[in-house]
């Protein structure tokens, strides 16, 4: 159902917010680990030291988001995801619905093939390339979050680690997120935002690939022809 001109598009912040995240998540890699149980600080450093080395990353995702007013309800979505240093991204979901979200530095372009309409937000693309500061060596993660370490057996990810990262920006549009470290190279295998209405967007990686030399073409996104371009409610 095609949506009025008019109508917000209430979920784009957070899932821009959720993505930025997501895609910070996907450059977490470290070399090698240590013999005894790092702190909170330590993980953050060795997700930190590597972000530097790795220029862009392709992985397959599956999206689950559960909504706090309707408890074991989940809804999942299944695709791929690609980043480029310099805060650029691409996300394709396949199914259950056919989407695109593409950040070119400047915009972040929706598009939507199913209704026809493509969406197009400035204000949310600048806070995609805050929250992805950091991935870029721009700024650090200790500095724009208070992180946590939580008991991974408490959340049946025994073989790594749980960290809570928490915002310290006034207004963040999100309560928290959640990274599950994979403990033998410290790889982000999981990445989890919660809201401050309890909602949680979950992304699971697999299949990850780095420094594979993806083209910027992919980065760009011209809407096509006859499809309605809608400035995004920010």
């Amino acid at each position: 159902m095609k949506r009025n001109r008019g109508q917000t598009h209430k979920p784009l912040a957070a899932c821009a917010v959720a993505m930025a995240i997501a895609i910070a998540a996907l450059g977490a890699a470290a070399q090698g680990g240590s013999a005894k149980t790092p702190s909170a600080t330590e993980i953050v450093d060795s997700v930190q030291a590597h972000y530097a080395e790795i220029s862009d990353y392709h992985a397959e995702f599956v999206q689950t988001l559960a909504h706090k007013l309707f408890p074991g309800r989940l809804e999942r979505s299944y695709g791929a995801v690609m980043f480029k240093k310099g805060g650029l991204m691409r996300w394709e979901y396949a199914r259950p619905e056919r989407k695109l979200f593409v950040h070119d530095g400047k915009t972040l372009w929706i598009y939507e093939p199913e209704v026809p309409q493509v969406f197009k937000a400035t204000a949310n693309a600048e806070q995609l390339r805050k929250a992805l500061a950091f991935l870029s060596g721009e700024g650090k993660i200790k500095e724009s979050y208070k992180a946590e370490k939580l008991d991974a057996g408490r959340f049946n990810f025994k073989d790594g680690y749980v960290l809570k990262l928490t915002p310290k920006e006034k207004g963040s549009p999100f309560k928290r997120v959640e990274l599950y470290v994979d403990s033998s190279d410290f790889h982000v295998a999981r990445s989890v935002v919660v809201d401050h209405e309890g909602n949680r967007n979950r992304f699971d990686f697999s299949r990850p690939a780095k420094n594979a030399g993806l083209a910027a073409s992919l980065f760009a996104f011209t809407p096509p022809a006859d499809v309605p371009v809608l400035e995004a409610a920010e």
